[in-house]
C-alpha cells in the first residue's frame, strides 16, 4: 500500500513533464507557422510591386511610338493629360497597396484598367533619355528581386530543416512515452510481487500464531489431564484405605475389642495395617482353638450346611459364567464387525490416496479433468463420511445393547446377593464389586461421550474447512476486483496517451494544411511570372518531402498502434497466467485440505483400534475379577457357619461393648470433623492461591492484548499520516497542473481570438474584392482570380470550423477543471477533519498508554509481594509441623510418666478399696501418692498453655499473610480499570469491566470461606479444650462443686469411673489441645461457641485396677501414637502437594512468558 502511494506522485510528475514538453513543441510549431505566414505576406507584397512596375514599363514602351506621328504643336495638352494620368496612377497605387497583403490579383486588374485608359489618352513623353533611366531602374529592381528570391530559398531550406528537427523531436517524445509505459508496467509487476510477498508473510504469521495458540491449549489440556489422573489415583488410594479401615471396623464387633480398642482405626496408618491384620488373625486362631471344643457336636450340621451352600454357589457361579461367556462372545462378534469396518475404511483410504496421486499427475496437463476428479473425490469423501457415521451409529447401538445386558446382569447379581444374604450376612462385599462394575460402566459411558465429542469435532472440522474455502473464494474475488481496477486505470492512461497523440497529429495536419496553402500561393505566383518557375519546382520537391514525412509519421502511428496492441495482448496473457496461477493455488490448497482430512481419518481409525484393544483388556480384567469373586464367595461360604455360631454366642458381649464404642465413635467423629475442617481450610487456601494465579495470568494477558492493540493503532496512525502527506503532495501537484493548464488555455484562447479577428477582416476584404470583380470585364485573369478566391474562402471556412471546435473543447476542459477543483476542495476538507480526529485519538491513546504503564509496574510489584507472602506461608506451615511434632513428643512423655505413676500406685498385689480411694482423692492427704498426682497435674496445667502459645503465633502469622493477599487482590481491580470516559474502544472497556466483576466475587467467596474456616477451627479448639482433661479438673478443683442441669451429658458417664481411667481412655487429641483455663473462660466460651453443657460435681470414688485396664491403656497408647503419626503424614502430604502445585504454577507462568516473548520477537521481525 505504501509503495502505491509513493509511486503515484512520481507517475503524475512524469505525466506533467510530458504535457509540458508537448505544449512547448506545439508553441514552437505555432511560432514557425506564424513566421511562414509573415514571409508569404511579404512575398505577396513584393509580387504586387513587381506587377505595378511591369505595367509602368509597358506604358513607357508604348508612349514613344505615339510621339513619333504627332506634331509638336499639340504638346501642351498631352502634358496636362499625362499629369492627370500620373495622378490617377498614383491614386490607384495608393488605394490598392494596402489590400495587396491578401489579394494581389485585385491590384493587377485595377492597374490594367488604368493602363488601357492611358493608351486611349496617348500621352507624350520627352525623349529617349527618360526611357533609358527607367530601364536602368527596372534592371536594378530585377537584381534586387533575384537577391530576395535567393534569400527566400534559403529561408525555405531553413524551415525545412526546422520541420525535420520537429519530426525527430516528436519521434523521441514517442519513444520516451513508450519507455515510460514499460517502466510503469515493470513497476506494476514489482508491486504485484511485493503484494504477494506481503500476503505470504502475513499468512505465515497467522499460521505461527495459530500453532502457538494450539500449543497453549494442548499444554493446558495436558496439565488438566495430569491433575485428573492424580486425583483419580488419590481417590483410589483413599478407597482402598477406607475399605481396609471398614474391614477393621467390621471386625470391631468381635471378641478382641477388649484387647485392641478400635476407636483409633479410623486414623490407622497404611504401614501399620499388615501388623493389625496379623494380630487380628492371631486372635481369630486363638478363638477358633478355644471354640473348637465347644463346636464339636455341631460340626456335622455345619458340614451339611456348607455342602448345601457350596452346591448353590456353584450353580450360581455356573450361571454367571455362562452369562459372562455369552457377553464375551457377543462382544467379540461386535469387535470383529468393527475391525471389518476399520479394514474397509483403510481400504477406502488407500484407494483415495491412489486417486489423489493420479489427480496430482493429471493436474499438470489437463485442468478440466482435474476439476472432474475433484468432484469425484468430494463424492467419495462424502460416502466415506456417511459410512463412518453409519459405523459409529452401529457401534453406539451395540454398546447400548451391551449396556442393557449389563443392566440385566446387574439385576441378576442383585438377586443372587439376596439369596446369599439368606445364607450368610458377610457376602455384602459383592455390592462393593458391583459398584466397581458400575464405575466401569460409567467409564464406558465417558468413553462413549468422548467418541461422540470426536464425531462432533469431525463435523466442526468439515464446517471449518468449508468456511476457509469460502473465505479463500472471497479473497480471490477481491483480488479479481483489484485487477479489474488496475486494468481500468491502464486503459484510462492508454486513452490519455491516444488523446495526446491525436492532438499532436491534428497539429501536424494543421501544419500540412498551412503548407498546402503556401504551395497554392506559390502556384499563383508562378502563373503571374515565368521567372518564378524554379521556385515552384523547389516547392513541389518540398511537397514531396513533406508527403514522405507524412508517410513516415503514418508509419510511426501504425507501429505505435501495433505496439499498443502487443502490450494489450501481453497484459491479457499476464492476466490469464495470473488467473491460472490463482486457480492452481486453489487446487493445491484443496489437495492439502483433502490430504489432511485423509490423515485425520487414518488417525481416527488408529484411535478406534486402540480403543478396541483397551476394551478387550477391560473385558479380560472383568473376567479375572469375576473369578476372584467366585473364590471369595466360596471362602465366605465356608466361614459363614462358624462366624454365625460365634456371633450368636458373642451377642451379649457385643451389646455391652456397643455403648462404649458409640461413645468412642462420637469422640472420634468430633476429631474427624475437626481434621476435615482443617483439610477444608487448607484446600480453600489452595483454591485461593490458584484463583490468585489465574487472576494474575488473566490480567497479564489483558495487558499484553492492550499493548498489541496499542501497537496496531500506532501503526495505523503512521500509515494514515503517510497517506495524508501523499495526498497533500498530490493536491499541490494537481493545483500546479491546474494553474499551468489554465494559463495555457488562456493563451490558446487569446491566440484563437486574434486569429478569428484576422479571419473576419480577410472575409470582409474578400467580399469587397468580389464586389469590385462583378463590375469588371470577362477576362481570363478574372476567372483565375475568382477560382483562387473560392479556394481561399473554403480553406478559411475550414479554419473557422476547427477554431470553433477547439473553443468548445477548451470550454469543456475549463468546466471539467472547475469540477475537479471543487472535488479537491471537498477532499481537502474531509482529510483535514480526519486529521483532527486522528490527532485526538493519538492524544487519548497516549494518555491510556501512560496509565497502562503505571498499572503494569504496580501489578509487577504486587506480584513480587504476593510470591514473598506465599513463601512465608509455606515456611510458617513447616514451622507449625515442627511445633506439632514437639507437642506430640511432650504428650507421649507425660503419658509415660502418668502410666509409671499409676503402676507405682498399684504395686504388686496391691488392691485398693473404694473407701480408701475416696478418702485419697477427696481429701488429698500428705502421702506418697499425692505428690506424683500433683506434679502430673501441674505438668499438664503448664503444658497446654505453652502449646497454645506456640500454636497461636504461626496461626496469627498465616492470618496476617492471608489478609495481605486479600488487600492486594482488592487493590488490583481498581488499578486495572483505566478511568477513561472516551468511547473509542468499547470492546476493551467491556472486557476489563467483566474481569473486574468476576474478580471481586471470587475474592469475597475466598474471604467468606476463610472466615468460616477460621471460626470453625477456633470453636473446635475451644470444644476440645472444654471436653478434655477431666482428670486435671478433678485434681485442681477437688473441693469445688457446680450446679448441674437436667440433661445428661457426655461427662456424666464418667462419674462412676476413676480419674485415672478417664485419663487413660482419653484420646491424644484431647490431651494435645487441652489447656488449664479458668472457670470464667470456660463458661464464656460455652456461651459463645458451643451449646451449654452441664457441669459435674467432683466426687471421689474407689476403683480397682485390673489387668484388663492395663491392656486397654497400652492399646490406647498405641492407637493415639498411630493417630498422631497419621495426622503428621497427612499434613506433610498436604505441604508437599502445595509445594508441587506452586512449582507447577510457576513453571506454567514461565512457559507462558517465554511464549509471549517469542511472539513479540516474531512481530518485531515482521514489522522490520
Amino acid at each position: 500500500m505504501f509503495a502505491k502511494y509513493d509511486k503515484k506522485p512520481e507517475f503524475r510528475q512524469r505525466r506533467v513533464r510530458g504535457f509540458r514538453r508537448m505544449s512547448k513543441n506545439i508553441n514552437e510549431l505555432r511560432q514557425a507557422l506564424q513566421k511562414k505566414t509573415q514571409e508569404t505576406l511579404k512575398l505577396q507584397e513584393e509580387a504586387a510591386k513587381l506587377s505595378s512596375e511591369s505595367t509602368a514599363r509597358r506604358e513607357g514602351r508604348s508612349s514613344p511610338s505615339s510621339i513619333i506621328g504627332v506634331p509638336t504643336m499639340a504638346s501642351p495638352k498631352p502634358s496636362s493629360s499625362s499629369t492627370k494620368h500620373s495622378s490617377t496612377v498614383l491614386d490607384s497605387t495608393s488605394y490598392n497597396f494596402p489590400s495587396s497583403h491578401s489579394s494581389p490579383p485585385k491590384s493587377l486588374s485595377s492597374k490594367y484598367e488604368s493602363e488601357s485608359g492611358s493608351h486611349k489618352k496617348s500621352v507624350i513623353f520627352s525623349g529617349k533619355e527618360q526611357v533609358e533611366t527607367i530601364l536602368e531602374e527596372y534592371a536594378e529592381q530585377v537584381r534586387d528581386l533575384q537577391k530576395k528570391l535567393s534569400e527566400n530559398t534559403e529561408q525555405h531550406e531553413q524551415q525545412k530543416f526546422a520541420l525535420r528537427q520537429s519530426i525527430i523531436e516528436l519521434q523521441t517524445s514517442l519513444e520516451n512515452a513508450m519507455r515510460e509505459k514499460e517502466s510503469l508496467s515493470e513497476l506494476r509487476r514489482k508491486e504485484s510481487h511485493s503484494q504477494e510477498g506481503h500476503n505470504s508473510r502475513l499468512r505465515a504469521t497467522v499460521d505461527e500464531l495459530k500453532t502457538a495458540s494450539q500449543l497453549q491449549e494442548e499444554m493446558l489440556k495436558e496439565s488438566s489431564s495430569q491433575i485428573d489422573y492424580l486425583k483419580k489415583l488419590v481417590q483410589g488410594h483413599d478407597d482402598v484405605f477406607e475399605q481396609l479401615r471398614g474391614l477393621l471396623l467390621h471386625y470391631e464387633g468381635g471378641p478382641d475389642q477388649k484387647s485392641y480398642g478400635y476407636e483409633s482405626i479410623a486414623s490407622v496408618r497404611v504401614s501399620y495395617l499388615p501388623t493389625a491384620f496379623a494380630r487380628i488373625l492371631q486372635d481369630f486362631e486363638a478363638e477358633v482353638l478355644r471354640l473348637k471344643s465347644k463346636f464339636v457336636p455341631l460340626e456335622d450340621q455345619i458340614d451339611m450346611m456348607q455342602r448345601e451352600s457350596q452346591s448353590k454357589t456353584e450353580i450360581l457361579l455356573q450361571q454367571h459364567q455362562d452369562s459372562v461367556e455369552r457377553l464375551i462372545g457377543e462382544h467379540e462378534q461386535d469387535l470383529e464387525v468393527l475391525r471389518e469396518a476399520a479394514k474397509a475404511s483403510h481400504s477406502h483410504a488407500n484407494n483415495i490416496q491412489s486417486q489423489m496421486e493420479i489427480i496430482q499427475e493429471q493436474a499438470k496437463n489437463q485442468k478440466s479433468l482435474y476439476l472432474r476428479q475433484i468432484s469425484q473425490l468430494e463424492g467419495t469423501i462424502s460416502q466415506l463420511r456417511s459410512e463412518l457415521r453409519e459405523a459409529m451409529r452401529l457401534s453406539q447401538d451395540k454398546i447400548e445393547d451391551l449396556e442393557k445386558q449389563l443392566h440385566l446382569v446387574h439385576s441378576e447379581m442383585t438377586e443372587a446377593q439376596i439369596e446369599r444374604d439368606q445364607y450368610s450376612q458377610e457376602t455384602g462385599n459383592l455390592d462393593d464389586e458391583v459398584q466397581q462394575l458400575l464405575a466401569e460402566l460409567h467409564k464406558k459411558d465417558v468413553e462413549l461421550n468422548l467418541e461422540k465429542e470426536q464425531n462432533k469435532r469431525l463435523w466442526d472440522r468439515d464446517t471449518g474447512s468449508s468456511i476457509t474455502i469460502d473465505n479463500l473464494r472471497r479473497e480471490l474475488d477481491n483480488k479479481n476486483m483489484e485487477l479489474q481496477r488496475l486494468d481500468s486505470i491502464v486503459r484510462s492512461l492508454q486513452m490519455e496517451c491516444e488523446g495526446q497523440v491525436q492532438r499532436q497529429m491534428s497539429a501536424i495536419k494543421e501544419r500540412n494544411d498551412s503548407l498546402e496553402r503556401e504551395s497554392s500561393i506559390l502556384a499563383q505566383l508562378n502563373s503571374t511570372k515565368e521567372k518564378l518557375h524554379k521556385a515552384s519546382q523547389e516547392l513541389n520537391e518540398r511537397k514531396l518531402s513533406l508527403d514522405s514525412a507524412e508517410r513516415v509519421i503514418a508509419d510511426l502511428r501504425c507501429s505505435h498502434l501495433e505496439k499498443e496492441r502487443v502490450i494489450e495482448c501481453t497484459n491479457d496473457e499476464i492476466n490469464k497466467l495470473r488467473g491460472r496461477v490463482d486457480s492452481k493455488r486453489q487446487e493445491f490448497q484443496q489437495l492439502k485440505s483433502e490430504s489432511e482430512l485423509l490423515r485425520g481419518v487414518q488417525s481416527d481409525c488408529e484411535s478406534l483400534k486402540v480403543q478396541l484393544a483397551e476394551k478387550e483388556k477391560v473385558i479380560e480384567i472383568l473376567q479375572k475379577q469375576v473369578e476372584g469373586m467366585t473364590e471369595i464367595v466360596s471362602q465366605h461360604g465356608r466361614t459363614a457357619g462358624a462366624m454365625e455360631t460365634e456371633k450368636s454366642q458373642l451377642i451379649k458381649e457385643v451389646g455391652e461393648k456397643k455403648v462404649e464404642l458409640q461413645e468412642l465413635k462420637i469422640s472420634q467423629d468430633k476429631k474427624d470433623s475437626q481434621i476435615r475442617q482443617l483439610e477444608a481450610s487448607l484446600s480453600d487456601v489452595e483454591l485461593e492461591k490458584v484463583k490468585l494465579m489465574n487472576v494474575c495470568s488473566e490480567r497479564l494477558r489483558v495487558l499484553k492484548e492492550m499493548k498489541l492493540e496499542r501497537e496496531e493503532l500506532v501503526n495505523e496512525i503512521k500509515a494514515s499520516r503517510i497517506e495524508l502527506s501523499a495526498l497533500a503532495e498530490e493536491a499541490e501537484i494537481i493545483k500546479n497542473d491546474y494553474r499551468e493548464k489554465n494559463e495555457d488555455m488562456e493563451a490558446i484562447v487569446s491566440k484563437l481570438k486574434i486569429q478569428l479577428k484576422s479571419a473576419q477582416i480577410e472575409l470582409e476584404q474578400t467580399r469587397a474584392t468580389l464586389k469590385t470583380m462583378e463590375g469588371s470585364d470577362g477576362h481570363g485573369n478574372a476567372m483565375k482570380v475568382a477560382m483562387g478566391m473560392q479556394k481561399q474562402i473554403t480553406a478559411k471556412r475550414g479554419q473557422i470550423d476547427a477554431l470553433q471546435s477547439k473553443i468548445k473543447f477548451l470550454e469543456e476542459a475549463m468546466t471539467n477543471a472547475t469540477k475537479e477543483k471543487h472535488y479537491l476542495k471537498e477532499e481537502r476538507n474531509r482529510l483535514s477533519q480526519e486529521l483532527s480526529c486522528m490527532a485526538s485519538l493519538n492524544n487519548k491513546l497516549a494518555g491510556e498508554l501512560e496509565i497502562l504503564k503505571s498499572q503494569d509496574k504496580r501489578l509487577k510489584d504486587k506480584l513480587v509481594t504476593m510470591e514473598a507472602a506465599l513463601d512465608k506461608a509455606s515456611l510458617q506451615f513447616a514451622e507449625c509441623q515442627c511445633i506439632i511434632q514437639r507437642q506430640e513428643q511432650e504428650v507421649m512423655r507425660y503419658k509415660l510418666q502418668h502410666t509409671l505413676d499409676v503402676k507405682e500406685l498399684q504395686g504388686p498385689g496391691h488392691t485398693v478399696g473404694s473407701s480408701s480411694l475416696k478418702q485419697r482423692y477427696s481429701s488429698l492427704p500428705h502421702s506418697s501418692s499425692a505428690p506424683s498426682c500433683q506434679t502430673f497435674a501441674g505438668h499438664i496445667s503448664h503444658m497446654p498453655s505453652k502449646l497454645n502459645y506456640t500454636k497461636e503465633d504461626p496461626l496469627r502469622d498465616l492470618k496476617q499473610l492471608l489478609q495481605e493477599l486479600r488487600s492486594t487482590i482488592d487493590e488490583i481491580p481498581s488499578a486495572i480499570l483505566p478511568k477513561t470516559e472516551s468511547d473509542s474502544d468499547p470492546d476493551l472497556s467491556s472486557t476489563l469491566e467483566a474481569a473486574v466483576r468476576d474478580l471481586p466475587s471470587e475474592v469475597t467467596r475466598g474471604q467468606e470461606a476463610f472466615s468460616r474456616d477460621a471460626l470453625s477451627l477456633h470453636t473446635a479448639d475451644l470444644e476440645e479444650q472444654e471436653s478434655t482433661f477431666p482428670f486435671t479438673s478433678s485434681v485442681s478443683q477437688l473441693s469445688a462443686r457446680y450446679t448441674s442441669s437436667k440433661k445428661p451429658s457426655f461427662e456424666d458417664r464418667y462419674k462412676d469411673r476413676s480419674p485415672v481411667h478417664s485419663l487413660l481412655t482419653a484420646p491424644l487429641d484431647d490431651l494435645k489441645a487441652a489447656p488449664a483455663p479458668s472457670f470464667e473462660r470456660r463458661s464464656s466460651l460455652r456461651k459463645n461457641c458451643s451449646p451449654p453443657e452441664p457441669t459435674t460435681t467432683t466426687t471421689n470414688r474407689s476403683v480397682s485396677f485390673s489387668t484388663s485396664t492395663s491392656i486397654q491403656t497400652g492399646e490406647s497408647r498405641e492407637n493415639t501414637c498411630r493417630k498422631l503419626q497419621n495426622k503428621m503424614e497427612n499434613l506433610q502430604n498436604l505441604v508437599e502437594t502445595m509445594q508441587l502445585k506452586n512449582q507447577a504454577m510457576s513453571t506454567m507462568i514461565r512457559c507462558q512468558e517465554k511464549k509471549i516473548e517469542q511472539a513479540k520477537e516474531k512481530e518485531k521481525k515482521l514489522s522490520k
